[in-house]
């Protein structure tokens, strides 16, 4: 009986040994990310907009830092996303012109604040069943960013945006070829929230020596996002990329009217922003995108 059951033992060892391990299901992706970004965000702009005198400058720069992971379920063409970063820009600055009996006499790259900004997207990942190299995404962004600058003693300034909305986009893997690669990704987004434009500071033709003014109107902020890079895989598991982003947004505010408190002042910006004609502003980032990632 022994002699037996060592028999199929024997047997059964040896049949697993013929057979060959099935290939493990790779259903983790981990990314770290570098960006080198130059930077023209809504806040610089509605800065130039409410103090005489600015005018935007040349490329502001920023290095920041991004998280990516993906999960893919097991026996299925779904897979999860999430990205996340947030950087601080100290002494964000503009072009200031000195003038003189009207006339420009100096111009100056002046510090207006401090520039802060974070980003998370999170979604789902569909491949397409007879087009193994394209994917969908359907998910959502959330965005918040704001300027500030204070003085305790004599003004406070805080320009800022916080949206949360819908983002559907498409990605594009190729093949490896000598372990290099090629992707792409389009993404379109329209999302929805608050700007905030909130500032005192003295004014010597007001009423009461100075101005402070709050206005937070409901907005729309309408994007696309392109993303190309090409990428080396060391092995199977890790892998190196290098490429370009470009995000451009639109931001159309319900209403840009100015609440002071002080008469004379909201009439002379609102007739200001009447004259302009247009409301909408405007964002946008360029970056040089380096990545380093592990699949598992």
């Amino acid at each position: 009986m022994k002699i037996f059951i060592l028999l199929i033992l024997l047997f059964a060892s040896n049949s697993y040994a013929d057979e060959k391990p099935l290939e493990k299901t790779k259903l983790w992706t981990f990314t770290f990310i570098r960006n080198s970004t130059y930077i023209y965000p809504y806040e610089k702009y509605a800065y130039k907009d409410t103090f005489a005198g600015y005018r935007n400058k040349g490329n502001e720069t920023v290095t920041n830092f991004e998280f990516s992971v993906r999960k893919k379920f097991e026996n299925s063409n779904l897979g999860f996303y999430f990205d996340f970063f947030e950087f601080n820009k100290r002494d964000f600055s503009q072009q200031y012109n000195f003038t003189q009996n009207g006339q420009t006499v100096a111009a100056q790259s002046v510090p207006i604040g401090d520039y802060f900004r974070s980003q998370i997207r999170s979604g789902y990942v569909y491949s397409l069943p007879h087009f193994s190299n394209l994917n969908l995404l359907l998910g959502a962004r959330y965005i918040k960013s704001e300027l500030t600058d204070t003085n305790a003693f004599f003004y406070h300034i805080k320009f800022g945006q916080k949206y949360i909305g819908p983002e559907i986009g498409i990605e594009y893997l190729s093949d490896k070829y000598a372990n290099f690669f090629f992707a792409t990704r389009l993404t379109a987004f329209q999302l929805y929230g608050r700007i905030y434009n909130k500032y005192g500071i003295p004014f010597q033709n007001s009423e009461r020596g100075y101005i402070d003014v709050d206005i937070q109107p409901y907005t729309k902020y309408i994007g696309r996002e392109i993303y190309l890079k090409m990428g080396y895989f060391f092995n199977e598991n890790i892998f190196i990329t290098i490429g370009l982003k470009s995000i451009k947004a639109k931001i159309l505010p319900d209403d840009m009217r100015v609440y002071s408190g002080d008469e004379k002042y909201d009439t002379r910006q609102n007739l200001e922003f009447a004259m302009k004609g247009d409301n909408s502003k405007s964002e946008s980032f360029q970056s040089i995108v380096f990545e380093l990632g592990a699949i598992f």
